[in-house]
């Protein structure tokens, strides 16, 4: 039994649709959704095979909404009107491309080709997949509300579970500060993402529980990776504690690609480049705070390499003048729109070279 979710902003077009896969015999609508804000959620509660999604819909195109899916991602069958988003739609991985109407015939053969697509999944492709959807339930889904800031994460696992992390999360109840973290453990799969578990829930502990700093942090950290690994795996990490209330930032940058800082009226951008070598390269190293203030209007975006590492066709790199361009044209929505605009701008650029490296942002907005 093949489980779907129908995604349309038109009532007629998604009850014809939710007709012909019941009609059709061997298919489930576990869910339906009239626009893009409902979807992530009910992916995650459903759990469905496949999400028929329509491209043209207010608040959120559809394109956006599949490149934002945290994996593992269900099959995507775009739903269109329209021819001429085809290429987009491929770009984003997606299995079909039907054209309204749909035909049942049509939908006939998407539907056998989802068939075949799950038969062939292996025993370990589908241990992977429980993998990734445990570690994607350990990360955090929608980001606690920060008074005075907006926070938006977003990741994409090269082969389901990645090594890629972040979280943001009270440090202390009373004082309000904040962590913010992302990182990245050397690698990929099953083993960079045991070990991407590990180091996400000692910073939280070692920030929670024994109140340490920044640079302490990172330190201890350092000391913790290397014993388990023995030097056979290292992580960049850049974790900064957020004072809300005096709108300051101080951050370690463990040999990370630098975060950027676009402040409000000022010529350029900041970035934060490394303020210590990567985690678990050594058993004991050093590292520095850096101390950024966020004034209203403010944003601080943090990626790991697999977005400015990130190769089209002839081999060109995503790069970070890319990422300052899309900051410019949509920092000034919500950092939610923000990240499915970066991922989204990702997916295409690698076109059919998708499964490259983790790709994960973290955006932190100071509001006015």
């Amino acid at each position: 039994m093949i489980r779907a979710i129908v995604v349309d902003d038109e009532p007629p077009a998604r009850a014809r649709l939710s007709r012909l896969l019941k009609d059709g015999g061997g298919v489930s609508v576990v869910g339906e959704a009239g626009h893009a804000l409902e979807v992530q959620d009910l992916v995650r509660e459903r759990r469905p095979d496949v999400l028929f999604l329509d491209i043209e819909m207010p608040e959120m195109r559809g394109t956006t909404l599949a490149a934002s899916l945290p994996e593992p991602r269900p099959f995507i069958v775009f739903v269109t009107a329209y021819e001429r988003y085809a290429l987009e739609a491929f770009a984003c991985d997606a299995i079909d491309y039907l054209l309204k109407p749909v035909s049942r015939p049509r939908l006939a053969a998407t539907l056998e080709r989802i068939r075949e697509r799950l038969s062939r999944q292996s025993f370990l492709e589908r241990e992977v997949a429980t993998a990734s959807a445990l570690q994607a339930e350990m990360w955090p889904g929608a980001l606690p509300a920060i008074p005075g800031f907006d926070c938006a994460a977003a990741s994409l696992p090269a082969r389901g579970v990645g090594g890629d992390f972040y979280d943001v999360f009270a440090v202390d109840d009373d004082d309000g500060r904040w962590g913010v973290l992302l990182g990245d453990v050397s690698g990929k799969g099953v083993a960079a993402g045991l070990v991407a578990t590990a180091v996400q829930g000692r910073v939280e502990t070692a920030a929670r529980h024994a109140r340490l700093e920044p640079a302490a942090l990172a330190g201890a950290l350092n000391a913790d990776v290397f014993a388990s690994t023995d030097g056979r795996r290292y992580a960049t990490l850049v974790y900064g504690t957020l004072d809300a209330r005096a709108r300051t930032l101080a951050l370690v940058n463990a040999g990370h690609p630098a975060p950027l800082v676009f402040l409000p009226g000022a010529p350029g951008v900041r970035a934060l480049t490394s303020s210590g070598p990567a985690l678990g390269l050594m058993g004991t190293a050093r590292f520095e705070a850096l101390h950024e203030a966020l004034p209203p209007g403010s944003l601080f975006v943090a990626f790991s390499d697999g977005v400015i590492e990130a190769l089209d066709a002839a081999d060109a790199e995503f790069g970070v003048d890319r990422v300052e361009a899309l900051v410019a044209a949509h920092g000034a929505g919500t950092a939610a729109d923000l990240c499915a605009s970066l991922l989204d701008a990702v997916r295409q650029h690698r076109g059919a070279r998708q499964h490259q490296d983790d790709v994960t942002v973290l955006v932190v907005k100071s509001e006015t």
